[in-house]
């Protein structure tokens, strides 16, 4: 059940799942995230659009109204300013009836024209406040009931003097009567020009039709509308005429604001209009984004048709590339476990094909290598046993025991003691009992026992200087790496030149590299002699305790930690010789022994 459900579902992990999901989701989500970026932003920059455009309507609407409104303001200030109006309210007692009448006259004329220059305006009432006196126009002052306990005049004193403007109403301000269409009014107080108090009252109604008729043109999408509301938030317009008058259940906007309203979102558009009233546009949100839902279908079509592509692609991806790099994995494992006979059979001219032959010469190479390897791993085993076996060089074993014995015939016994002690130290580390490898530090320690007994052959003539951090003394190297060196400074630096001579030790740390540097103040080299140390053909000398010399310390050194570290020699005649070793501590023996495993 298992190896069936594989087979029909391979994991995740396989690069055939991994080659269909990338080409499935690499051609979908790219469509997917930019449809959804693309309808987004097209939502935003068709909502922003027609923002602007519902508030320059906003705005154009509300330059009507108070181009509008100016024109009924402007009227009424003609009657407030009439010498005419006031002389008729500031008639003293006792004036001639007829001139009285004559006034009246010329006032209702005035008015009359003030309403032929503005259809508009069905009326325009002035009422005296004391009760005496009346201007009218067009109509009958019989027919007006009394208005001076009524809420419009006593609003309008309570201006004092200022425009008060009445909203839209089915109903007569001045004939409390139904007029079969809708009316508004305006009204000032009039003050007298000698005392400043007020001697009457003037009302302007006018007809609602052609403001109403502009309004309801103004509408934005399929439900939107236009709604004018005074300080107090009540409705001086509405599109439903039942709601003249009444104060809306929407806040008062001061800005541009978002509103829930009932199951939809609104943009509320506010204007304020020069009396400080608010002509306030309502726009639904979900019309405004209404012709971005072709892009949205669009986005959906293209979304479906890539999904369609994405699957078709990856099936063929999986076919061509991915069944012959399954294959190729598997070969690769079998060559893991150690199968060094198999071929790929996939050899065409695509990348998968180059691949395969890169394969078949891997192989290759590899059998190749591991017969190299093994040859080197031989040669190197040899080298160590033929270093083993000259190691010791009777002729320093000689001149040693011959050091001793003139010490004991002379009775310093205790010399004697430090000479054997240093010698047999020396030849246990020469043995390598303990492994190839040993600690700086312990180094270090034998090439002074080292130079112990060089002191007693050249009667302390030579001074050893060693300058080794304490956290170097841990490092593992080679062992006898560095006596083979302090040996040469000895008898081919020092020596030679029969005055005392110092031998200087550093081993400093930079980076993951580890560099020890041997200088002697001896005799030095010459060019030609230094060019042939580590010459491939040449005259190699025995010199020296461990028979090696510097050619052998490069070989070491290259051998376990890789060609790129070695030996280099720097020497000037007459001026001294220095031996720079350069190695690393990320490679050592065990990591030469795993390669050749």
């Amino acid at each position: 059940m298992r190896s069936w459900f594989h087979t029909r579902f391979p994991p995740l992990h396989s690069i055939v799942v991994q080659l269909f999901l990338f080409f499935f989701f690499g051609m979908t989500l790219p469509v997917l995230i930019g449809g959804f970026i693309s309808y987004h932003k097209s939502s935003m920059i068709v909502e922003e659009q027609v923002s602007k455009v519902a508030a320059l309507t906003i705005v154009q609407v509300s330059d009507k109204l108070n181009m509008f409104f100016k024109k009924l303001d402007d009227s009424s200030m003609m009657v407030l300013n009439s010498k005419i109006v006031h002389n008729i309210l500031e008639q003293r007692q006792g004036d001639n009836a007829y001139e009285t009448t004559l006034k009246v006259k010329d006032g209702k004329d005035m008015l009359t024209s003030i309403m032929i220059n503005s259809p508009e305006i069905l009326d325009i009432y002035i009422f005296d406040t004391k009760g005496k006196n009346s201007v009218l126009s067009a109509d009958s002052l019989m027919s007006i009931p009394n208005q001076w306990d009524s809420d419009w005049y006593k609003a309008i004193l309570k201006a004092n003097g200022n425009t008060v403007w009445f909203g839209l109403s089915e109903t007569s301000y001045l004939k409390r009567t139904g007029m079969g269409f809708p009316v508004f009014g305006l009204g000032r107080a009039i003050r007298s020009w000698e005392t400043g108090e007020v001697i009457g009252v003037m009302f302007v109604e006018v007809m609602g039709n052609v403001l109403i008729d502009e309004l309801n043109r103004v509408q934005f999408g399929d439900t939107g509308y236009v709604y004018i509301v005074n300080e107090q938030n009540q409705y001086f317009y509405h599109p439903n005429p039942d709601e003249y008058g009444k104060t809306s259940k929407l806040p008062l906007p001061a800005r541009k604001m978002q509103l829930r309203e009932g199951k939809r979102n609104t943009l509320m558009i506010p204007e304020r209009l020069n009396n400080d009233w608010l002509v306030v546009g309502v726009v639904p949100l979900e019309e405004l984004t209404a012709d971005s839902s072709s892009i949205r279908n669009l986005t959906v079509l293209i979304a479906l048709c890539s999904i369609v592509l994405a699957i078709g692609m990856g099936y063929y991806v999986t076919r061509r590339i991915g069944n012959p790099l399954v294959y190729l994995s598997r070969l690769m494992r079998k060559g893991e476990a150690g199968d060094l006979t198999i071929r790929s059979r996939s050899v065409g001219r695509n990348e998968i094909g180059q691949l395969g032959r890169s394969f078949n010469k891997m192989i290759e190479q590899i059998e190749l290598l591991v017969e190299r390897i093994a040859k080197e791993e031989s040669e190197k085993k040899k080298a160590e046993i033929r270093a083993l076996r000259y190691q010791i060089n009777p002729h320093f074993l000689y001149n040693t025991l011959n050091s001793i014995r003139w010490l004991a015939k002379l009775n310093r016994t205790n010399d004697v003691d430090k000479a054997v002690t240093s010698l047999v130290q020396l030849l246990e580390v020469s043995m390598g009992r303990n492994g190839v490898f040993i600690q700086l530090g312990e180094e270090l320690d034998l090439l002074q026992k080292y130079m112990v007994i060089q002191g007693y052959r050249y009667d302390n003539a030579i001074t050893l200087l060693m300058d080794c951090p304490d956290e170097l003394k841990q490092i593992p190297i080679p062992r006898m790496l560095l006596q083979p060196i302090v040996e040469n400074a000895v008898f081919h630096g020092i020596a030679p030149k029969d005055e005392p001579g110092t031998i200087q030790i550093r081993a400093r740390q930079e980076g993951e590299e580890i560099i020890i540097s041997i200088a002697d103040d001896g005799v030095g080299m010459s060019e030609e002699r230094l060019a042939q140390i580590f010459a491939e053909e040449g005259p190699h000398h025995n010199r020296g305790m461990t028979n090696i010399g510097l050619r052998h310390v490069h070989q070491t050194i290259r051998l376990y930690y890789g060609n790129e570290y070695g030996v280099s020699v720097t020497s000037e005649l007459m001026q001294g010789t220095e031996v720079t070793i350069t190695f690393t501590t990320l490679r050592g023996d065990h990591d030469v022994q795993s390669a050749v495993g």
